[in-house]
């Protein structure tokens, strides 16, 4: 071995009463020493960054799960605010479902009374609404946009009903079918015997006695044609109707219209009496339907 290289380091230890001790230490240990503590440093300096960056990380990664924990405690509140906004709204859809089929129930009833009194049907009703309509099945903006696409169905529906009403009591009002006056019915339409004479003729009315004055009323809404004398019945008023329908009034001690007054069902036209070829006070009325006299029993209620 070349003892140039090969260097030691010696320590003397010289007590006071005992004899000099000597340590010699090759010159590599210190340096080895020195090696292994700069390594050892070197390594929990690494373990420690290490362990700050991890928990640095651990830290950002605990925050991160609270913000999403966080997020999701506001997310199922506003899942819970939306459920009980949903559940009020179908309530109240519940709510306004049953009080619009109520509704529409009054309005099937007036219907169908209308419909008696006035002689009409009315367009199909619809039917349960809440057959069709079924809150807990439904959205609640498409249950109300059902809701009112239902009543906007009914609203049409009585929009026709209503005129279909209008134009039935309209022809009503023209259909000459009221009394004309009070008294004693005292002669069929038809054949009947000359009450001047001999033989029979033809009586193209009916006639009503009662004292001079009596009411004479018009059958039906209408306008007045004729309101004058004629040959044989005296004083006389004769009113259109419309619909076919034409009606004569003779005898009249007296006349209230003139030609192309416009008259109402029941309104007084004129005074009972014996004008014309009469055998006493009394009302001769006649019905023509499309230019030919009928039996007025057959219009008359």
């Amino acid at each position: 071995m070349d003892k140039k290289h090969d260097s030691k380091i010696c320590i003397m230890i010289i007590p006071h009463t005992k004899k000099v001790k000597r340590i010699t230490i090759p010159s590599w240990v210190p340096k080895a020493t020195i090696t292994s503590v700069l390594t050892i440093a070197a390594t929990f300096f690494i373990i420690l960054n290490s362990i700050s960056s991890s928990n640095s990380n651990l830290k950002q990664e605990y925050h991160k799960k609270i913000s999403e924990i966080n997020n999701l405690e506001e997310e199922n509140k506003n899942k819970e605010i939306e459920l009980s906004k949903l559940k009020s709204q179908t309530e109240e859809l519940r709510q306004k479902t049953n009080e619009v089929e109520d509704k529409l129930e009054e309005i099937d009833k007036l219907q169908r009374k209308l419909e008696k009194m006035a002689g009409i049907k009315s367009p199909s009703r619809g039917g349960n609404i809440s057959r069709e309509i079924k809150p807990e099945t439904l959205d609640p903006k498409d249950g109300m946009a059902a809701l009112k696409e239902t009543l906007e169905d009914k609203e049409r529906e009585l929009e026709i009903f209503i005129q279909d009403l209008e134009e039935r009591f309209e022809y009503l009002e023209h259909i000459p079918d009221l009394w004309p006056a009070k008294g004693k019915f005292t002669s069929n339409f038809g054949s009947r015997k000359n009450p001047f004479g001999r033989g029979i003729g033809f009586h193209q009315g009916i006639d009503i006695a009662n004292s001079s004055g009596t009411n004479i009323l018009a059958a039906g809404k209408g306008v007045v044609t004729f309101s004058g004398t004629k040959n044989g019945y005296g004083k006389v008023i004769i009113i259109k109707h419309g619909y076919g329908y034409e009606t004569l009034y003779g005898h009249n001690q007296t006349l209230l219209v003139d030609v192309g007054d416009k008259v109402d069902k029941g309104q007084i036209i004129g005074k009972m009496g014996s004008t014309g070829r009469s055998t006493g006070p009394h009302l001769h009325f006649e019905i023509h339907k499309d230019g030919e006299p009928i039996d007025p029993l057959r219009v008359l209620k």
